[in-house]
């Protein structure tokens, strides 16, 4: 006697185990693993940041020259000052480096020193009640080329008020090893001002 086959069990009766998923959202998880996978490598590859320096729409009533940064940031510091001498301009961050190098070049009722900020975000914080005793509406930060989208996006959401613009120095071309260093690490101090700060700066 010829047995019967077994039945064959279709989809509708397959119990799923807890590791399985359905098509879709594997295909979704997959689509959302290469996407991260191609964020984190941009975040070390490619050319950004890389701003172009814009006209400045306006006098600015206040100057920040933001510390951290090396002789090409305190030689734009001083360029702005020489172009526009009204201006008072604040130090901030800054552990007596940059002001020794502008010391000699702006007078010394101009320069006000903020020197307790660590960070970008304490740079647009802790300068805020110094633009508010100045009355300071537009105001003109400095910083070096691959700081400067991130410097601009920080003081824009800290103090909504003010109108900000950014000065720099132009990228070098060739890149020294130093700025080299510094455009990787930008990328990643973007990413995580997005996430601690809600900060867009790409």
């Amino acid at each position: 006697m010829i047995e019967n086959p077994p039945c064959l069990k279709t989809d509708s009766t397959i119990k799923t185990s807890g590791t399985f998923k359905p098509p879709l959202e594997r295909m979704l998880l997959a689509g959302l693993s290469v996407v991260t996978a191609a964020a984190v490598g941009s975040l070390w590859v490619g050319n950004w940041p890389d701003p172009k320096p814009k006209p400045l729409p306006w006098s600015p009533d206040a100057i920040v020259v933001l510390g951290g940064g090396d002789r090409m940031r305190a030689q734009e510091g001083i360029r702005m000052a020489e172009h526009y001498p009204a201006a008072p301009v604040i130090v901030t961050g800054d552990g007596g480096y940059l002001w020794k190098l502008l010391e000699p070049a702006i007078s010394s009722t101009r320069l006000l020193s903020e020197p307790k900020a660590t960070s970008t975000f304490e740079n647009a914080t802790f300068t805020a009640p110094m633009l508010e005793a100045l009355g300071a509406r537009r105001v003109l930060i400095v910083t070096n080329w691959f700081h400067a989208p991130r410097a601009l996006a920080v003081f824009r959401k800290a103090q909504p008020g003010r109108e900000f613009a950014v000065a720099f120095s132009r990228k070098p071309d060739p890149m020294p090893s130093w700025d080299t260093a510094a455009q990787r690490r930008e990328r990643f101090a973007c990413a995580a001002y997005l996430l601690l700060h809600g900060v867009w700066c790409f």
